[in-house]
């Protein structure tokens, strides 16, 4: 279907308000709308958080008794079902709407098309797929649960030029500047947990908190024999900020140790290579409706997800500097590709300067 060059100006500015709320509306999804007539915005809204008005509502809201013949710009289908709110279908119909401009379908199963038939059969005019890819990007990790299951997954990797993300010796503080470290919490903060192996909670003591701090963000450990320090700043403030540590330990008593200190517990059994079984562990954070997943680990843990094929999106931090083979460690060390077709092929999608140091943003070329 063939729109004009200003409607898709108009979707641009629904997509410029759902991109507001990122990060902030789970377990909904972002979403921006515009009320116009013609070129002229008479209305705008996204959804803030969850419980609160979704985008549509708060667009026509915003638009008044304008209204009445307008068209709508909505960044994902319209819900038309009860949950927190009433079904956005009814403020639309209800606000005499008359066309509806739809960047993409909302793949919830209590929608996915149902707020489209539902527009319909009200005698509105709807149109799909106005600028549904950049739609699609804003909620990426909301689209991959629906459709898969499991939480979409961001890998962070932090390196000198020639790959290396430690020295031999286990040091990494810090190869990037203070401005990737903030840009990398604040990118935190559009998950609902991150992750890293034990050998990275033993090395660095992180915290592992987004900014803004949550106490609604999931602190994950991959550490199969339960070694995770007491004196750890995750173990000391797990009681306050929740700790998950996956392990696959039968040890009563040390078990009891961390629960003791409020550290969330889940067994996990180890897949053929003799490590925690990591779909496994999606599946327990699936259950916890953790829909984005940023996992931060050294080589071992981003090797496991990446040969696991269940890297979705690739951030790395490249510092300006150089370690060398001899005295540093890998980004991907764990990996051994011997043939060039074999290597695991990603597609840069962006970059940026931040402080010294350059971040690429790049999505798997999947076959």
């Amino acid at each position: 279907m063939k729109w004009e060059a200003w409607q898709h100006d108009l979707m641009r500015s629904a997509l410029e308000e759902a991109a507001k709320g990122r990060g902030k509306t789970h377990p909904n999804p972002a979403v921006g709308a515009i009320v116009a007539r013609g070129k002229r915005i008479l209305g705008k809204g996204y959804h803030r958080r969850w419980g609160l008005p979704h985008a549509e509502v708060v667009a026509v809201k915003d638009a008044g008794p304008t209204c009445k013949g307008a068209d709508l710009y909505v960044t994902m289908e319209p819900c038309c079902h009860w949950g927190r709110t009433p079904p956005c279908t009814d403020a639309i119909v209800d606000n005499r709407i008359r066309r509806v401009f739809v960047a993409i379908l909302d793949p919830n199963p209590l929608v996915r098309g149902k707020g489209i038939r539902a527009l319909r059969r009200a005698g509105l005019v709807v149109q799909v797929g106005l600028e549904g890819r950049a739609a699609r990007r804003i909620n990426e990790s909301y689209i991959t649960f629906m459709e898969t299951g499991r939480p979409f997954v961001t890998l962070k990797v932090a390196q000198t030029l020639d790959g290396r993300n430690a020295t031999r010796q286990g040091e990494s503080k810090w190869i990037t500047s203070s401005e990737a470290r903030r840009h990398a919490r604040r990118m935190r903060a559009e998950a609902q947990a991150i992750m890293v192996g034990v050998r990275t909670v033993i090395a660095d003591n992180p915290g592992l908190l987004p900014s803004p701090r949550r106490r609604d963000f999931y602190r994950c450990v991959l550490d199969t024999n339960l070694s995770i320090p007491d004196k750890s700043d995750l173990v000391r403030t797990a009681a306050t900020f929740p700790t998950i540590v996956y392990h696959s330990r039968a040890d009563g008593r040390r078990a009891a140790e961390l629960k003791k200190m409020g550290v969330i517990l889940r067994r996990i059994r180890r897949n053929a290579g003799g490590l925690i079984d990591i779909r496994r562990v999606l599946d327990d954070l699936a259950s916890r409706v953790v829909m984005h997943l940023f996992v931060e680990g050294g080589s071992a843990v981003a090797s496991s997800f990446l040969e696991a094929g269940l890297v979705d999106r690739l951030a790395v931090f490249v510092a300006p500097r150089v370690m060398g083979d001899q005295s540093g460690i890998g980004s991907f060390a764990n990996i051994d590709v011997n043939r060039l077709d074999k290597c695991y092929a990603f597609r840069i999608d962006r970059t940026a300067r931040v402080g010294r140091d350059l971040l690429a943003i790049l999505y798997p070329e999947r076959g």
